[in-house]
């Protein structure tokens, strides 16, 4: 059985509302302005440490930084709901005889509360969890290792520009989603096998990456 992990934030769950409530809460404490609709924008086109400094946080503060920045989301969580049309999809994926895991930078309890909450925990065989700091990289090595089969028949399913360096990294076949943080073009410039817009557009794609890898 094939298998696809999926990134959290802003591809399963809407995110960017608390994303950017859960900064703006944070400004005053770490000596920046709140976000303005301009930066917004902007910010949407960095990548993860880019941010940071474009927020002008110093290296030595980030680990503090991301600390709280996850105790906020925490804060935010029964605030967050999952992207439209991304639970139709993933029930499709599972009728058709996918397995379905997690990697994400938020904290396990909190995906879980989510999953529960819209009762589709049970779709998913893993979460791993708290891959701020680690990266996810490492995770997505030791899933390739312990499948035995080709890196490129795992996809791993995200919207930022991290997520498709990570996957790249591993051999897996990238799938970019363009409804989470990082904008359309930016995704494009990292050359994920597939750049989505919709999330029924998921299976489609995961058809044509298995055919062009051959049958299991």
């Amino acid at each position: 059985m094939r298998l696809i992990i999926f990134d959290f934030d802003g591809t399963l769950a809407d995110s960017l509302g608390i994303f950017i409530k859960a900064t703006n809460r944070l400004a005053k404490d770490f000596r920046y302005e709140p976000l303005t609709a301009s930066q917004i924008k902007l910010l949407r086109k960095l990548g993860i440490q880019e941010v940071a400094q474009e927020l002008g946080i110093p290296k030595w503060r980030s680990i503090c930084y991301l600390q709280r920045f996850r105790q906020e989301l925490t804060r935010c969580i029964d605030d967050l709901a999952l992207v439209e049309g991304i639970e139709a999809a993933l029930h499709s994926l599972k009728a058709e005889g996918y397995r379905l895991g997690i990697v994400t930078a938020n904290s396990r309890r909190n995906v879980e509360h989510v999953l529960q909450k819209y009762e589709i925990d049970h779709l998913f065989e893993f979460i791993y969890g708290n891959q701020i700091l680690s990266g996810k990289k490492r995770t997505l090595r030791k899933l390739v290792r312990l499948s035995k089969n080709d890196p490129k028949e795992l996809i791993y399913i995200g919207d930022e520009i991290n997520d498709m360096k990570a996957a790249k990294q591993v051999g897996m076949t990238s799938i970019a989603v363009n409804w989470g943080f990082n904008d359309r073009a930016v995704l494009a410039e990292q050359a994920p096998d597939f750049l989505l817009d919709q999330p029924d557009q998921i299976l489609a794609s995961l058809a044509q990456t298995y055919v062009s890898v051959g049958p299991p």
